[in-house]
Order: structure tokens, then C-alpha cells, then sequence
């Protein structure tokens, strides 16, 4: 994710279209958010968290942001009754790799080319 959508993320947000973005700071500037949080109810009625951006920029990376920012988003589901949430990361990408690290599994891949 690149800078200048940690800034489109704010502005929605703060429109009022979107719920809240988490972020982290280093030294007082946006390292990494992930975002919007929200919530829909799925077909059977259970409740699902949508997808968000997630990213931590490339200076910040390594410094545990990715995995604080993963937490934080899974306890804000939990808090608001999610029963699950369907990622998409790039394979073997970092959030790939943090998926992977926190004990998630693959329900498969889809190939952009082919959908």
C-alpha cells in the first residue's frame, strides 16, 4: 500500500462513508492502518468482516506494525460480533506471510487472469 492511500483511507473516513481505519504511528507519521472495519451479515446471517486495505510501508516493515495492526483488527471483529472474516493477500506477499505466521490456512487460490 502506498502513502498516498494511507490518505484516501483518512478521507473517507473521515466523510463519513467508511468505518474506522486503524493505523500505527512511528515518530508521529502513519506507518501502517488497515481499514475500513466494518461489518456485514452474510447469507446465513452471520456476521462477517469485510475486506480492508492492510499495508505498512516499506521503511516500517520488520518493526512488528503489521502483526500489532492484524491483532487490533481481530479484536475490533471480535468485539463487534464477527464470526469470520475471507482475506485476499498476494502469494507470498508479506501479508501472505503474516497470514501464514498466525496460524490462518488457505482456502485456495484464483488467478486475477482467469476470474
Amino acid at each position: 500500500m502506498a502513502a498516498d492511500e494511507f490518505a484516501f483511507l483518512h478521507e473517507q473516513m473521515r466523510a463519513g462513508t467508511v468505518g474506522p481505519v486503524l493505523t500505527v504511528l512511528h515518530d508521529g507519521r502513519v506507518a501502517g492502518a488497515i481499514g475500513p472495519m466494518e461489518t456485514m451479515a452474510d447469507a446465513s446471517g452471520a456476521a462477517r468482516m469485510l475486506p480492508q486495505y492492510f499495508g505498512v510501508l516499506p521503511q516500517y516493515r520488520g518493526c512488528g506494525y503489521g502483526r500489532a495492526l492484524w491483532r487490533a483488527a481481530m479484536r475490533w471483529g471480535h468485539q463487534h460480533s464477527a464470526a469470520y472474516q475471507l482475506l485476499q493477500t498476494e502469494v507470498g506477499g508479506a501479508s501472505d506471510r503474516l497470514c501464514a505466521a498466525e496460524g490462518l490456512t488457505s482456502l485456495g487460490f484464483v488467478n486475477q487472469r482467469d476470474v
